[in-house]
């Protein structure tokens, strides 16, 4: 067997992050050990700084393991106290650099009638918004180097460049996207250990699909003219999604994590949950219905504008809001 060494931190911090919370509830783990998960912020200096001293070492993972256990240790302790401050808590592991960072080279580009967009954050602030006849990227990062990007006229592809630190001892990066209105497209997000605004006001979406990791994402599709498919994931994170105005369907899945629904008015809804003991959904306030593990909006069936998702939760959480808001 092959362990994949770019993913070998992300496995340990899920492992200990859902772990957690899972060994509490079991009597493993005495709750005072978590309730004080704050405290093991040390631990991320110690990581880094082993992570600096075994670099071009064939230890120099443990540097990183120790960090992604940590924050691990610490996610699904805020967890299992009912904290859910994601974004602050990712945004102290991952903060060097974007403040003051230089500005790299902007990068413009035109599409045709149609194209697929894949952005993706190891660290730091993703900004995706519409507007003008083509796309640009922006940003700043530690070095003035920019991401790698891959362009033609019917994609769009940006990555961060392989440093080899991982996404913990990653240098934070600060990235704007602003997509043109005139193509249809398929957006493909992820964010690992950061945050991430959304606005695609005017656009014509395809597929919308966001992997968001130890993040915090405000995603609005509430202005977009279209959303045919929904595909969102999160793992120990938190996401606030602002559902169109138009009739789609997909799934979100969360795991040891939050996500607030915001739906707006006159858009009925079916939401399909899991059988999770560790997992809540707060629909009944919002007026739905429940029909067995389904909620839905009376009258759904006849309803104009239907929007029908699968909403599974594993050691996470749902919350809806029903009224159209824009925050």
């Amino acid at each position: 067997m092959r362990i994949d060494r770019n993913l070998l931190g992300w496995g340990v911090f899920f492992l200990v992050a859902g772990s957690t919370p899972l060994a509490i509830r079991a009597g493993l783990l005495p709750a005072a050990v978590v309730d004080r998960w704050w405290s093991f912020w040390p631990l991320l200096l110690v990581g880094v700084g082993l992570g600096l001293i075994l670099s071009r070492t064939a230890l120099e993972a443990i540097g990183g393991l120790i960090v992604a256990a940590t924050l691990g240790l610490m996610v699904g302790g805020a967890f299992a106290a009912g904290f859910l401050g994601f974004g602050n808590l990712t945004g102290g592991v991952c903060g060097g650099g974007s403040d003051n960072g230089v500005p790299f080279a902007p990068q413009t580009g035109q599409f045709g009638s149609q194209a697929t967009v894949h952005l993706e954050l190891d660290c730091g602030d993703l900004a995706v918004t519409t507007g003008g006849d083509g796309w640009l990227v922006k940003g700043s990062d530690a070095d003035g180097a920019g991401p790698r990007i891959q362009a033609a006229a019917d994609q769009l592809d940006v990555r961060p460049r392989n440093d080899g630190g991982g996404p913990f001892l990653r240098q934070r990066e600060h990235v704007e996207v602003e997509l043109p209105t005139s193509s249809t497209l398929d957006v493909d997000l992820a964010l690992n250990a950061g945050t991430l605004a959304v606005d695609l006001d005017g656009a014509s979406v395809g597929t919308f699909a966001l992997q968001v990791n130890a993040g915090d994402a405000r995603v609005h599709l509430d202005g977009a003219n279209a959303v045919t498919d929904l595909d969102v994931g999160v793992n120990a994170g938190n996401v606030r999604l602002f559902l169109p105005s138009v009739a789609t369907r997909g799934s979100v899945q969360v795991n040891a994590g939050n996500v607030d629904l915001c739906a707006p008015a006159g858009v009925a809804l079916r939401l399909h949950t899991g059988e999770s003991v560790i997992a809540s959904y707060d629909y009944a306030g919002a007026g739905l219905v429940q029909q067995g593990s389904t909620w839905e909006t009376p009258g759904y069936d006849t309803a104009a504008v239907r929007i029908e998702l699968e909403t599974q939760a594993n050691a996470g959480s749902f919350g809806l809001n029903r009224e159209a808001c824009r925050s």
